[in-house]
Order: C-alpha cells, then structure tokens, then sequence
C-alpha cells in the first residue's frame, strides 16, 4: 500500500475524538492481506446472484409461462375496484367487534378491582387514619376514581386495537387502504394517508394526530389534524354520547 503524507498524525472526525491516521493505515494494511484476492471476486459474484433472482421474479419472458405471485395476487384483490372497499369494510368492521368484545371481559375486572374493591378500600384507610375531608375528596373521590375510571375505559380497547393495527400495518395493507381511498380524499382536498390517521383516530385520538406526520404536504397534514377530531375514540365515546343525551 502507498503511502499519503500526511500533514497530521490525527485527524479529527466530526465530534469525535481524533484519529490515529499511522494507525488506520497499518490496520488497513494487514486486512488487506488478511482478506486475500478473492474479497472482491465473491462480493461481485453475490452482487450479480442477487441481481439475477431479482430479475428472475420480475422479469416474464415472452416464451415463459406467466408464475403464480402470491404477492401481485393479493395486491390485485386487496386493490380491486370490486373487492377493495367490501374487504376493507369487512376487515376493520372485524377490527371493531374484536376490540369492543374482546375489552368488555377486562375492562369488568379492572372496574371491580379498582372501583368496587379498590375505592372502598382505600375510604377505609382514609377513615381510620381520620384523613380530613377536603383531601378525602381530592385524592380519592377526585383523582383516584378519575384515573380509575380512565384505565377501566381506555385501557384495555387500547390494549387490543393497537396490536391489531400494528398487525395489519405489518402485512402491508394500511399503505393498500390509502392507495383505495387516495382518489376519494382527493375530491376533498385531502390525502389518501389520512385514513391512517382517522383509523388509529379511533384508538387514540392524540395517536391519530402524531400519526399524520407521515402526510408530506402541510396543507393536507393540517386537514387530517382538524378532522381527525371527527374519528371518535373511546375516551370521548362516553362524553360525546352525554353530550348527546
């Protein structure tokens, strides 16, 4: 290997502390023996495997007969103008019952754990140690039955709506639900990754507002934040239907 003069024995890299350079160079030298010649001819060799089995997927000769891809399959289905929107209805409609069903049984035992057992529990020792009123009132009738009734609630549909859209994130089909409803947002100067945003609206509202930072233009990025107060979650669930009422 050639030597460079150098015009510092050390050389400084961003913030890090200086580099040996005569060190680098020696370290460098004795890998290079190390490694051998034939380094560089099996990279090149896995370099052009890998790009012929890439070519090999999506390349179709003319005198070849066309090959089942599971993935373009599913694509074609799950973006069908005829099966699209049926699917997605039927797939977060199953999302829906599988969160609300599924926290019922939970959301009980954390009522009866923390509101029927817990709450008079805790009067009880507030009581025999003669704590004065106002601050019985603040602590336990205040704060703790809120907070108890906020884990009760929100816990527990939290707990398995988020997995689930996480799942099906993982799969590849929230970014197929935008692409379906791109066209129909458009019309109202929205955009298609909003519904993203909405859907996770619907677990957490302040969720689905973080979520619209993957929405480039600011503009659209502002109207899914101002809509999406519209995707109900189920900690306002509750106030919006008093409200109602």
């Amino acid at each position: 290997m050639t030597s460079y003069p150098l015009s510092h024995d050390a050389i400084p890299v961003g913030d890090q502390p200086a580099v040996d350079a005569d060190a680098v160079l020696k370290t460098a030298e004795s890998l290079r023996w190390q490694i051998g010649r034939q380094f560089h001819e099996q990279l090149m060799e896995d370099i052009y495997t890998d790009a012929a089995q890439v070519a090999d997927r999506a390349v179709t000769r003319p005198d070849e007969k066309p090959r089942f891809d599971l993935d373009r399959t599913i694509d074609r289905i799950v973006t069908s103008r005829i099966w699209g929107f049926p699917l997605m209805i039927l797939l977060f409609t199953l999302v829906f019952w599988i969160t609300i069903s599924g926290a019922n049984i939970p959301s009980g035992w954390l009522a009866t754990l923390l509101l029927d057992m817990g709450h008079p529990f805790l009067k009880g020792i507030s009581a025999s140690i003669g704590l004065p009123w106002w601050l019985d009132g603040l602590l336990l009738d205040g704060i703790y039955l809120a907070t108890a009734w906020v884990i009760s609630v929100m816990l527990p549909p939290m707990a398995i709506f988020f997995p689930l859209f996480t799942l099906l994130e993982d799969f590849g089909y929230l970014p197929r639900v935008a692409f379906n409803l791109d066209n129909m947002f458009k019309k109202s100067g929205a955009h298609g990754k909003q519904a993203l945003s909405m859907m996770m609206g619907f677990g957490c509202n302040a969720a689905g507002v973080v979520a619209t930072r993957v929405i480039d233009s600011p503009r659209e990025r502002l109207i899914a934040i101002i809509t999406n107060n519209f995707a109900l979650c189920n900690g306002r669930w509750p106030t919006q239907i008093l409200i109602a009422t």
